[in-house]
């Protein structure tokens, strides 16, 4: 007869030396409500420069700002690329985040007033402002497990801000359409 306690070392034993697949995406728990690309793109190979890809110089002109931007690295170490509209009107940013899931942390810290779930391009996203009435709009791409992007829109026209939420969903639906599938997918 088998003792309980040699019995339980047994099953611990064949749990732990079992191999097994990791599930294909985590519980829902861990990722606070976000939900998975179904087809997912690659933003990885732009984090080192956002701003030589995957837009043209032509993209972004005809999306109403610069054909150049600035790198900067954020204190993540994760980087970015500034342009500017006509005037100084308007500026954009445009941040890769090429190892982590931003989107669930997008979920998890619901960072503004204003959250709104969406889709970009066909992959989850959110809508983010301080107010309705903001000059700014966020806009968080999750493009595959473990990756994703940012658009900050802000509008410093004269007045009523013309619209940054609008502005940065073009931009984002146009990153979307420019990125490749994720390897193997």
């Amino acid at each position: 007869m088998i003792r309980p306690a040699v019995y339980l070392a047994i099953l611990f034993c064949l749990g732990a030396c079992a191999t097994s697949q990791p599930p294909a995406e985590p519980p829902p728990d861990v990722r606070f409500g976000a939900p998975v690309a179904v087809a997912p793109r690659d933003v990885r190979s732009y984090g080192a420069d956002p701003c030589a890809g995957p837009l043209t110089a032509s993209d972004w002109e005809s999306l109403g700002l610069t054909r150049s931007g600035s790198v900067k690295t954020l204190m993540t170490g994760e980087r970015l690329c500034d342009r500017g509209g006509p005037n100084r009107e308007r500026d954009v940013s445009f941040i890769v985040i090429p190892a982590r899931d931003v989107l669930v942390d997008t979920y998890r810290t619901r960072q503004f007033a204003l959250f709104r779930p969406t889709t970009v391009g066909g992959l989850p996203a959110t809508v983010e402002q301080s107010s309705e009435d903001s000059i700014s709009c966020t806009i968080t791409v999750g493009t595959a497990q473990d990756q994703g992007f940012v658009v900050d829109q802000n509008e410093y026209g004269q007045g009523q801000p013309d619209d940054p939420c609008g502005r940065a969903q073009q931009v984002a639906e146009r990153i979307v359409a420019a990125l490749p599938p994720l390897p193997g997918k």
